[in-house]
């Protein structure tokens, strides 16, 4: 039997909200064990954990063709990155260059995935010491005349004893931080950190888990397509089909925390168009989205006929939801989950 899967992430936004897919990032000095977040000390303001001064991170667009099956480069002619809001007063740039009032805290960079490269905005200053509430770095520019727009949210909170949340970093092998797997980047490992207000936890126990037709099954190391070694997850060619979604359960204390991750393979030579009733992932108010699946060879571009599709849907924390189905998917019922993830597996015998 041949089977491949998608997977397409939606949410609910109200009008003058943009929310398409999100960017990567990369830490400049290889870091796996730092989050793409700030926490500060409530009584002094001063930052607990991330330390971009110490730790600078990369943030790059990765908008993912799935009908070309590769993910493309954004025009660099007009691009520009924000903060906050996409309006001139978020900008950060002026003129292609960092304006003075951002020089300490980014800088404009590359960085090279997949064989192609992108621009990045390197962050190397602490914005929690600007900012005491989460904030988003968007970035805006166009791919064949079409507008994109991507965006990474920067969680900036104060530091609290008992905030505990697992932390999930990917490096791929052209060492990046991209998920895709193709003929660039023949694995990619995910570590995942339990951490406490931003500070790693010692004496935690980790299990990762892949979801198989919406059911979350244990994974143990097999040769050449998968190696699981506590908190870390490597995952070469064979071991995904299409997109395929994984979670870490990091147990402490009598307690158990989920962090979940992504990848995605394009060696296959099917794909799956899940031919989504909207063209962005953002579900307005009043809307329903739906979707027709269909599978197409990847050389020729051709129809591929005789699939049975299967959906299946999580969280954000990967949590089975039960209660939509493909025909329910209303903005109530997206924005209820907080964003749901829809897995579109296609079956062939």
């Amino acid at each position: 039997m041949n089977t491949l899967s998608a997977i397409d992430h939606i949410y609910g936004f109200d009008d003058g909200d943009t929310l398409i897919p999100g960017m990567a990032i990369v830490w400049v000095n290889g870091e796996t064990d730092q989050g793409f977040q700030q926490y500060y000390n409530p009584s002094t303001g001063k930052v607990v954990a991330t330390d971009f001064t110490k730790h600078p991170a990369l943030v790059y667009p990765k908008p993912y063709s799935t009908k070309r099956g590769e993910v493309v480069v954004p025009e660099e002619a007009g691009q520009q990155f924000y903060i906050g809001n996409v309006t001139d007063e978020g900008g950060i740039l002026q003129d292609g260059k960092v304006k003075e009032i951002w020089k300490d805290y980014f800088e404009l960079a590359t960085v090279t995935a997949n064989g192609k490269t992108f621009p990045a905005l390197k962050i190397k200053g602490n914005l929690a010491d600007k900012y005491k509430s989460d904030k988003t770095i968007y970035y805006q520019s166009s791919y064949r005349d079409m507008k994109v727009i991507c965006s990474q949210p920067l969680p900036i909170m104060a530091s609290a004893g008992d905030s505990f949340k697992v932390l999930v970093n990917c490096v791929g092998a052209d060492g990046s931080g991209d998920n895709v797997l193709s003929n660039d980047n023949d694995w990619v490992q995910f570590t995942a950190n339990l951490q406490r207000a931003g500070i790693n936890v010692d004496g935690a126990q980790y299990q990762w888990q892949r979801n198989e037709s919406g059911v979350w099954k244990d994974m143990t190391t097999i040769a050449n397509m998968q190696e699981v070694n506590g908190q870390t997850l490597k995952l070469y060619n064979a071991g995904v089909e299409g997109s395929e979604l994984f979670r870490c359960l990091a147990k402490y204390n009598s307690q158990t925390y989920v962090g979940t991750a992504e990848a995605t393979d394009i060696h296959d030579p099917f794909y799956i168009d899940i031919g989504r009733s909207i063209p962005t992932q953002g579900v307005n108010v009043g809307q329903t989205v739906t979707y027709n699946p269909k599978v197409y060879e990847r050389s020729t571009g051709e129809l591929s006929t005789g699939w049975t599709f299967i959906f299946s849907f999580t969280d954000n924390d990967g949590n089975t939801v039960t209660d939509v189905t493909e025909k329910t998917l209303t903005y109530d019922n997206i924005t209820k989950h907080n964003g749901i993830a829809v897995r579109i597996e296609a079956r062939k015998s």
